[in-house]
């Protein structure tokens, strides 16, 4: 039976009803805080297919938490090849991301029968609870389910100390249902631990970071080109926008006349626009050497266009100045913690897309540099040529894209505990 602050607040929920429901629906959607076509999610109705297969769910409060959680659903599908994910939130804040590796859906109101739809639906195999809100009646529902289930970034809110205590019950009943709480600090921990939580299923792991999975590439291709570069300067344009050539070639224009064997790699955002790409910068007087045409970057090449697919890891593991193709123009698509991963000092614009923690976090660190235009692009790299100046940016690119692998470690091994428990 649950404690009677719970009982207490799932009857006045009752009450409210379906109609009330539908009612707080539709004017979620008239003031803009609710979906206006997947609204109906909040009831549980109108939900996605449920694949085949396990599934790991992890619920945010709002959109502007996946950019933490994109690099962690990389870590655990490498680790389950078939394992899909839900990922979940609450505020209708933003357009929902759409992921070839994930689901993304709106949380069930807090009432039983959206939260009973919602769990019917999709049989969840374990949760990562990361979310400051504890709802009262969706994770007594998990629980009563036995679903493994870990609250990550745990921490008391300030906003809610007020109703833990008022609900001290119901807090430390919710608290002690958690299979592991990570807290995101030592004084969280010690807060969680006076409301109740089970003393040694509290960790204070600290908060996860963001984080990617390196790209990889073929090494032994990669160590034959790094050969034939001869320990040239190397300098990587990725996913390139056409709106920005000219800048970045105006910009290499100004280096290459202090560093004249300085190589500038263009990869196009567009892999079609290689060849054409080739023969304008033929055109301009450039020395050009381009990968569709199966050229290699010679000694005398000062651009080379790498326009085959997939192959973005290989030029990060060959340059260590990245610049974020498309920040100065339509916006980027690169994640910066990719290069960052690598070594790779990163370079980008104002356009930044859904990857501003992840920039600002690189830039903050010494690991990243924000510029505004040709010049400032050009000043930046050629200040990267010092080799001193760029060791020392690497090194703090490499020190913030490892720092929190600790708690994805620890997240990696409680889902493979729990989906390994889940099999027959």
């Amino acid at each position: 039976m649950p404690p009677i602050g719970i009982s207490l607040f799932r009857g006045l929920q009752n009450m409210q009803g379906t109609a009330g429901l539908e009612r707080r629906l539709r004017r979620g959607v008239d003031d803009g805080t609710e979906h206006p076509t997947r609204g109906n999610e909040r009831l549980g109705r109108g939900l996605a297919k449920r694949p085949a297969g396990q599934l790991a769910w992890i619920h945010l409060q709002r959109l502007d938490g996946l950019e933490k959680v994109l690099g962690l659903v990389q870590h655990f599908q490498a680790d389950h090849e078939d394992l899909n994910i839900l990922i979940t939130t609450t505020h209708f804040d933003g357009t929902p991301p759409q992921g070839p590796n994930f689901i993304h859906q709106y949380a069930p109101y807090s009432a039983p029968a959206p939260v009973t739809a919602f769990l019917d639906h999709w049989r969840p195999d374990v949760l990562l609870w990361m979310d400051g809100k504890l709802d009262v009646t969706l994770l007594p529902a998990v629980f009563e389910r036995n679903i493994p289930a870990h609250w990550v970034n745990a921490h008391v809110p300030k906003e809610a100390q007020s109703q833990w205590r008022w609900l001290p019950g119901s807090i430390k009943s919710i608290l002690k249902g958690f299979d592991t709480i990570l807290a995101e600090s030592d004084d969280a921990a010690r807060e969680l631990r006076k409301f109740g939580a089970v003393a040694n299923r509290v960790v204070a792991s600290g908060p996860l970071q963001i984080q990617v999975m390196p790209p990889s590439c073929n090494m032994t291709e990669r160590d034959a080109i790094a050969a034939k570069l001869a320990a040239r300067p190397v300098w990587l344009a990725s996913g390139v926008c056409e709106i920005e050539e000219q800048t970045l070639l105006a910009c290499h224009k100004q280096l290459v006349r202090k560093s004249h064997r300085l190589l500038l790699i263009i990869e196009p955002r567009e892999v079609d626009r290689g060849p054409e790409l080739a023969v304008e910068l033929e055109a301009e007087g450039w020395a050009v050497a381009c990968r569709s045409r199966d050229e290699d970057p010679t000694a005398d090449v000062q651009v080379f266009i790498a326009d085959q697919e997939g192959e973005s890891g290989l030029w990060m593991h060959l340059a260590p100045i990245t610049y974020a193709g498309g920040s100065l123009g339509v916006g980027t698509e690169l994640n910066p913690f990719e290069p960052a991963a690598l070594g790779s000092v990163v370079l980008f614009g104002p356009k930044v897309n859904g990857f501003h923690e992840s920039y600002r976090r690189l830039e903050s660190s010494g690991a990243a540099s924000k510029i505004t235009d040709e010049q400032s692009l050009t000043k930046a790299v050629e200040r990267l040529l010092s080799p001193e100046e760029a060791a020392n940016m690497a090194m703090a690119a490499w020190d913030v894209s490892t720092s929190g692998a600790e708690v994805s470690d620890l997240l990696r091994e409680k889902l493979s505990d729990a989906l390994s428990s889940d099999q027959p």
